[in-house]
């Protein structure tokens, strides 16, 4: 397909394309000033839930590795004695960071700011793509 000047376009960096919701139009708002959406530490933490978001994130973490163990006893015992395997390490590993990972959006959805944390992402990523380097 060397000759073909038509270029595929994936479905998901074109599904939104028409829609007019709060995200779209930051994202119109990020590419006219890409800083605008832009937070320091202390914002995003604070959009993120603040402490309330980060014992969100814990207790999501406590739950997640409580419902392992207890479905996998085993992986507790050999925990305890220091006898984990592999697969117990990936497991245990896979159950923390998608704990981790509910915890944080649960974090920032219900006790904190969404459209921020999002935004704030959105322009992030924006400002990376513009000052990469491609190596052309």
């Amino acid at each position: 397909m060397a000759g073909n000047r038509l270029r595929y376009v994936d479905y998901w960096h074109f599904r939104f394309l028409n829609t007019h919701d709060s995200t779209s139009k930051a994202a119109d708002e990020i590419i006219a000033n890409p800083e605008s959406h832009l937070l320091t530490q202390d914002q995003l933490f604070a959009a993120e839930g603040g402490v309330t978001g980060l014992g969100v994130q814990a207790g999501t973490i406590v739950v997640g590795l409580f419902t392992l163990f207890a479905a996998r006893p085993r992986v507790l015992t050999y925990l305890k004695n220091g006898q984990l395997r592999p697969a117990d390490w990936a497991l245990l590993a896979g159950t923390s960071f998608v704990s981790y990972r509910l915890g944080y959006h649960f974090g920032h959805s219900f006790v904190g700011d969404s459209d921020k944390v999002n935004n704030h992402w959105i322009a992030f990523f924006y400002q990376k793509q513009l000052n990469r380097f491609e190596g052309r």
